[in-house]
């Protein structure tokens, strides 16, 4: 891979990282979630320095054309953060159940006083 186009990717992923930070310190991202997101920039950012590397690691367990290692690691990668979400998006199932049977409670506890119609 030509330097040009390995710089153009640093380049590329630090404007990402950058834009990540700007999210968490606006409170448009959580902590917990861009810290994933960070990791990832990260490796994209260093990802085109390492090619040699990824070449002969890719070898070595038996891929033969470099890129689909890249590709099938980018799936586990994206995997795991559907993954962390669903566990998120289930623990908030819970609470708005949760929250939802107690406003239950609390409003016909209401009527029963005789305060809510």
């Amino acid at each position: 891979m030509p330097w040009s186009a390995r710089l153009f990717i640093s380049i590329a992923s630090l404007a990402v990282l950058v834009i990540i930070i700007h999210f968490v310190r606006k409170k448009r991202l959580d902590e917990r979630y861009a810290m994933l997101w960070v990791l990832s920039g990260f490796v994209m950012m260093l990802g085109p320095f390492v090619i040699p590397g990824i070449d002969r690691l890719s070898r070595a367990i038996g891929i033969n054309y470099p890129p689909a290692f890249l590709f099938l690691m980018a799936f586990f990668a994206l995997f795991l953060i559907v993954l962390q979400y669903s566990v998120a998006l289930t623990r908030l199932t819970k609470q708005n159940r949760r929250l939802a049977e107690r406003l239950a409670i609390l409003e016909s506890d209401l009527r029963q006083m005789g305060i809510q119609k």
